[in-house]
């Protein structure tokens, strides 16, 4: 009698064991689903957030710019508050086109050190809007091309004129790849293609594509720093790389030169 009860109390031991390990699996199974499914979510979520903040700034950038007509840029300014976290970009990124990864790590470094010591809402002075009608695009373009600006519209590389300058104006903007927003469509794009830019006192001027170049990141700033002084340039940038095979760090570059201004 004595060994059968060990015998059963041995049985019973084993499918306790192998129901926790069951147990185990499937509260494993379902916490990796859940948080598989907040990974899916969150950079949605952080893109509406984004669009909507940008929505925001748009609506209210056309409604400053009707009560500015007449002013200059510095008489009437055109500012909108973001908040300096959260809302990253999927892939964001600091400005380094060398191949030392050392480099890199200090400068991502330094921009947050310098991002962190920002104020919890940063302000944005506004340009312009950029409208591109055949891809649908109009959003506001910041007079500075960080982070933190990229992730509510376009920004303008801060080396480069003013559009409507003598010279190259450079315009960046994210591809958004995940979202299909911002420059997204600018794939689109193609030479003969018309781009529009309001500026901050009402003008609005046209540019006229001239061609569309991918260029590898050792090429992108004499492309976009060229020494220009006999005509009005307008470049706008974004990425390339998973495009036709392109590599990390190739750049899509959209080249139009000024035909009208209103």
């Amino acid at each position: 009698m004595k060994k059968t009860a060990q015998r059963t109390s041995g049985k019973s031991t084993g499918k306790n064991a192998g129901r926790n390990l069951n147990t185990f699996l499937m509260i494993l199974s379902i916490l990796l689903l859940v948080a598989g499914l907040i990974c899916l979510v969150i950079e949605p979520i952080k893109s509406w957030r984004r669009k909507q903040i940008t929505n925001n700034a748009l609506s209210l950038i056309e409604s400053d710019i009707t009560q500015n007509s007449g002013l200059s840029l510095e008489s009437g300014a055109i500012t909108y508050v973001v908040p300096r976290d959260g809302n990253e970009v999927a892939g964001e990124s600091i400005d380094y086109y060398g191949d030392d990864e050392d480099v890199l790590s200090s400068l991502q470094s330094q921009v947050e050190q310098e991002e962190k010591n920002l104020p919890e809402n940063v302000t944005l002075t506004c340009v312009g809007i950029l409208k591109i009608d055949d891809i649908d695009l109009e959003l506001p373009v910041w007079n500075e091309s960080s982070r933190i600006a990229l992730r509510y519209g376009l920004g303008l590389y801060e080396q480069s004129v003013l559009p409507g300058e003598v010279g190259n104006s450079t315009i960046l903007g994210h591809r958004n790849q995940h979202t299909s927003t911002m420059f997204y469509r600018l794939k689109e794009v193609e030479a003969g293609d018309v781009v529009r830019f309001t500026k901050t006192d009402g003008t609005e001027l046209v540019f006229t594509v001239d061609e569309v170049r991918i260029v590898p990141p050792d090429e992108l700033l004499s492309s976009i720093d060229g020494d220009i002084t006999d005509k009005i340039q307008l470049t706008l940038v974004t990425c390339a790389n998973g495009e036709n095979g392109y590599g990390e760090g190739y750049r899509r570059l959209v080249i139009c030169h000024m035909s009208q201004e209103d």
